[in-house]
C-alpha cells in the first residue's frame, strides 16, 4: 500500500490545480488519490497481517483520529479462512482545510489568494493572468509592488526610443527590470495592446527591442570607399565603427554600398579594408550582427546594393533574407563563374542546408544553391585573391 511520503507527493502535483480553482472559486474537493497501491484479493489472503498493519498506520493518520487530514474510504469481504473484514478502498482529501493541513500551506494558500486579489485590484486586466499562473503568484509574493509598477508604468506613461531599461523613471531597484524580464514579458503581453508590441522580437534578449526601450546597439564597421566623403564628413578618417541606430541616421552622398557578412576574422576583415577607392561608396562589414538587422537602415533602399559572403549554400541564405528588406540587392562574387575560376580551392564540407526553395533568389541563383547544397561545395571569400576582386570591383564600379 502506498506510504504517507508517496500520498504526499500526489497532493503536491494537485498545487497549482488547488490554487486555480481557488482564484476561480470554484470546488476541488473531495478528491481521492489516483494510486493507493491497493492489495488484489489474493494478496488480502496471503499478506494479511501486513495488511492489517499498513491499513491501521493510514487509520492512525486519518480522521476521525486527527481532526483535520486524511479520510478512509472502506470496503467489508468475507473469506473463508479470514473471515470478514474491511480493506481501504480508496484514501481521500475531503476538503480544502484538509488538503492544506497536509501540505502545511494554510498561510501560503492565504497569502497567493491575498496576492492575487491585490493584483487584480491595482490593473484588472492581470485577472485572468492571475488564474492562469498561480504559481507565478505565489513565487514572486514579495516583488509585486514593484512588478505592477512596472507594468503600470508601460501602460501609462512609455514612450518608445526615450529611456534605457536602467534610468526608467520608477522607484525601484536598477537592475530589478533585468532581473524579472520573464515575467514582465508575461504580464506585458497580457496588458498591452498589440500595438504597442513589436512582435518581431521575442524572449528575454530581445525585451527592450519588443516594448520599445533603447537598447544597447550592436557596432557596425565601415570603410568610406571614397577619400572626399571621409574629408566631408568625419575629418578624413575611412575606417570606423558606428551604432546601428546611428547607420540607420547617417546622411550621406551615397550611391553604392557593398556589404560583406562573414565570419569574424582577420582575413575576412582585410576584404573590406582593401577594397579599392571608389566614388560615393562606402563598404560595411556585416560580422558580428547579421544582416537582418540592416532592415531597419532605410536609406539602403535608395542606393545601389551588393553583397558579398562566401561561395555556398548559407551564403545565398543570406542573399534571400536580405532581399526581404532591400529586393534591389545583387550579389558579388558569388556565382558559378567564380566558383569554376577557383575551384582548386572550394571543398565539399559545406554544412547541410535542410532549406529548399529560397523566395528572394532569381532563377539562376535558386538553381545555384542548389548545386552548392547537394554537393556541399564552399569557397570562402579570403580564397580569391585581391588582385582578381578588384579588376572585378573596378569593372562593375
Amino acid at each position: 500500500m502506498i506510504t504517507e511520503k508517496a500520498a504526499l507527493q500526489q497532493l503536491e502535483k494537485w498545487w497549482p490545480k488547488v490554487l486555480r480553482a481557488g482564484l476561480e472559486q470554484e470546488d476541488y474537493f473531495p478528491r481521492s488519490l489516483s494510486r493507493i497501491g491497493k492489495p488484489k484479493p489474493k494478496e488480502w489472503i496471503e499478506n494479511f497481517e501486513q495488511v492489517r498493519s499498513a491499513q491501521e498506520q493510514w487509520l492512525k493518520r486519518s480522521q476521525p483520529y486527527k481532526s483535520k487530514g486524511w479520510s478512509l474510504s472502506w470496503e467489508e469481504r468475507d473469506y473463508r479462512s479470514i473471515g470478514r473484514n474491511r480493506f481501504i478502498q480508496s484514501i481521500d482529501v475531503a476538503t480544502l482545510e484538509d488538503y492544506l493541513y497536509l501540505l502545511k500551506r494554510e498561510q501560503v494558500y492565504a497569502q497567493v489568494m491575498a496576492d492575487a486579489a491585490m493584483v487584480s485590484e491595482v490593473i484588472p486586466g492581470l485577472q485572468d493572468w492571475c488564474i492562469a499562473s498561480p504559481l507565478d503568484v505565489e513565487s514572486h509574493h514579495t516583488q509585486w509592488n514593484e512588478l505592477l509598477k512596472v507594468v503600470r508604468y508601460f501602460m501609462e506613461e512609455h514612450r518608445p526610443g526615450q529611456y534605457y531599461i536602467r534610468e526608467l523613471p520608477l522607484d525601484i531597484p536598477t537592475k530589478f527590470i533585468e532581473t524579472h524580464k520573464r515575467l514582465l514579458i508575461s504580464l506585458l503581453d497580457e496588458v498591452l495592446p498589440g500595438s504597442r508590441i513589436n512582435d518581431q522580437f521575442r524572449g528575454v534578449r530581445h525585451f527592450e527591442q519588443r516594448y520599445g526601450l533603447k537598447y544597447r546597439q550592436p557596432m557596425v564597421r565601415l570603410r568610406l570607399m571614397d577619400v572626399s566623403l571621409a574629408d566631408q564628413y568625419f575629418s578624413g578618417v575611412q575606417d570606423l565603427a558606428l551604432p546601428l541606430d546611428a547607420l540607420a541616421q547617417l546622411k550621406l552622398t551615397v550611391r553604392r554600398v557593398i556589404i560583406l557578412e562573414n565570419k569574424t576574422n582577420y582575413t575576412n576583415l582585410m576584404n573590406l579594408l582593401t577594397l579599392p577607392q571608389a566614388k560615393e561608396t562606402i563598404g560595411i562589414f556585416g560580422s558580428g550582427f547579421g544582416v537582418g538587422a540592416l532592415s531597419e537602415v532605410a536609406w539602403l533602399s535608395e542606393v545601389e546594393l551588393f553583397y558579398w559572403g562566401d561561395i555556398d549554400a548559407h551564403g545565398l541564405q543570406i542573399l534571400s533574407r536580405l532581399r526581404a528588406h532591400h529586393p534591389h540587392v545583387r550579389p558579388f562574387l558569388m556565382d558559378e563563374e567564380t566558383l569554376n575560376t577557383f575551384s582548386a580551392f572550394s571543398r565539399h564540407d559545406a554544412p547541410k542546408s535542410p532549406v529548399g526553395h529560397l523566395p528572394g533568389l532569381t532563377e539562376t541563383e535558386q538553381a545555384f544553391f542548389d548545386y552548392l547544397k547537394e554537393y556541399q561545395l564552399r569557397l570562402e571569400q579570403e580564397h580569391i585573391p585581391l588582385d582578381y576582386v578588384k579588376q572585378i570591383f573596378e569593372a562593375l564600379f
